[in-house]
């Protein structure tokens, strides 16, 4: 659907969820030439397997981004000023549960229900 969409693929795409199968589905919607970086963190040991005439007759390539490739001191500061002027969605991205919810708040990261769950310990 994305390729239809942009009349070819998307040049840049950002995987967050850790799924691996989502990380093909992104991956797939790249035009030749694109790049994904992966953000999200699969489960400890999970791999990917890929046929690598994906990378050599298009170009794609996947990148891993470590701690947003970015300079804190720098990026923290946009980020906030993004948020307030309404163009990053921060709060679509979290949902929170209290620390009884766990076993809930897990399922919902593993399935891509919930990007970033927050548990919330104690009182408020």
């Amino acid at each position: 659907r994305v390729r239809e969409a942009t009349g070819g693929g998307t040049d840049y795409a950002v995987e967050s969820t850790g799924v691996t199968e989502v990380l093909w589905q992104v991956f797939d919607s790249l035009d030749k030439l694109g790049t994904v970086g992966v953000v999200g963190a699969p489960p400890l040991g999970a791999e990917v397997s890929l046929d690598v005439n994906d990378f050599v007759a298009t170009g794609r390539s996947v990148r891993g981004v470590a701690e947003g490739d970015s300079y804190p001191k720098e990026f923290v500061p946009e980020l906030v000023d993004l948020y307030r002027q309404g163009r990053f969605p921060f709060d679509e991205l979290v949902e929170y549960y209290e620390f009884e919810a766990i076993e809930e708040a897990v399922s919902d990261s593993e399935s891509g229900e919930t990007v970033k769950p927050i548990l919330r310990i104690g009182e408020e």
